[in-house]
């Protein structure tokens, strides 16, 4: 079919745009001209330190884009609808297949849309297998394509703050306000919970929490994070020591520093939620866990349908998270951008 622009990984800190075929579409597949592709946290992971990828890699899995070519055996998708699509690689045969935890499936990155097959930081992008509503997910005509972009990290934002169950009356506490953590905020207002406290250290992302939402932002390089919030929901003693009494922690951080904070925020009994991918272990106190005895989760997963209600209907707002578009050309300058916390929130790449 001819040749496009891609953003090809090669080590840390080392992305090349080259030219690369397009890909051939079988049967079962569609193609789609990209849009627009935000770089997710992971991306920023990998393209710094080599984590979750190989050499000759295409990332990008935050996108947008129109179906251009539609194989012969695909059903309800058509050429011109927008969407968004993901692979997912599961291997349909292993222990979390067959229980239908496919998340768990220890195959899903090998052959991901971004991870081990080629993502949307190309100018085409092809998904396998493809089916409406599963790894296909049509948009609203009226919905811009940067915003479309947001629907997979607005669908994480969503599947977490829907396992954390949150019950009226609960005080929340966000750790980060990069897109995910202010996503995070903005979903458990939308369902009605009053108190969601956001901690950052970049002063711009604490800024926008302010502006879409948050109760009360915290700095975290400038104050004292636990002692701020006994202030906002109140003193939480356990066994031996106090903290605070957070109902439930969400850390979108993925910093080692708030990974530790959580057990400190946490009431006895609470929730604690793990969204960030630290480049770092954390140290933990198990004791803080037998004793105060919190839930805890680890949120790897989204929900695209509840994702794109959100959006379309002005429940989440993203568009004034992106604070940076660069053109595919200028792949690397946008990583760099995207690296820099304090001076970015969410980085595109546009085509």
């Amino acid at each position: 079919m001819g040749k496009m622009k891609a953003a090809v990984y090669y080590g840390p800190r080392d992305i090349r745009v080259e030219s690369i075929d397009i890909p051939e579409v079988g049967p079962t597949d569609i193609l789609l001209k990209v849009d627009a592709c935000g770089i997710c946290g992971s991306d920023v992971h990998s393209y710094g330190t080599g984590l979750y990828i190989q050499k000759g890699q295409v990332m990008g899995h935050e996108y947008s884009g129109e179906v251009i070519q539609v194989g012969n055996e695909v059903e309800g998708i058509e050429v011109g609808q927008r969407g968004t699509a993901f692979h997912s690689g599961v291997c349909g045969s292993c222990f979390w297949c067959k229980k239908a935890q496919y998340t768990l499936c220890p195959n899903l990155f090998k052959a991901s849309t971004g991870y081990g097959l080629p993502g949307a930081f190309a100018e085409y992008i092809k998904i396998s297998n493809a089916q409406r509503g599963i790894s296909f997910h049509p948009i609203p005509m009226d919905m811009d394509k940067f915003t479309a972009a947001t629907i997979e990290p607005v669908g994480v934002a969503a599947y977490t703050v829907n396992q954390c169950n949150p019950q009226p009356g609960d005080k929340v506490v966000v750790l980060g306000a990069g897109l995910i953590g202010n996503a995070v905020m903005q979903v458990f207002k939308a369902k009605g919970i009053e108190t969601v406290i956001v901690t950052e250290v970049s002063e711009p992302r604490l800024e926008l929490a302010k502006q879409l939402g948050a109760t009360q932002t915290i700095n975290a390089a400038k104050e004292d994070v636990l002692e701020r919030i006994k202030d906002l929901v109140g003193v939480g003693p356990y066994h031996f020591n106090e903290g605070a009494m957070a109902d439930i922690v969400v850390d979108a951080a993925g910093a080692p520093a708030a990974v530790e904070q959580t057990f400190e925020i946490v009431r006895s009994g609470g929730v604690i939620a793990f969204v960030g991918l630290p480049e770092k272990k954390a140290s933990i106190d198990t004791t803080k866990i037998v004793h105060k005895a919190p839930k805890i989760l680890g949120c790897l997963g989204g929900d695209m349908q509840e994702s794109i209600e959100l959006l379309s209907t002005k429940k989440v707002e993203t568009k004034s998270l992106i604070t940076h578009v660069f053109s595919i050309d200028h792949a690397k300058e946008a990583f760099e951008t995207q690296m820099n916390a304090s001076e970015s929130v969410k980085v595109m790449i546009e085509y």
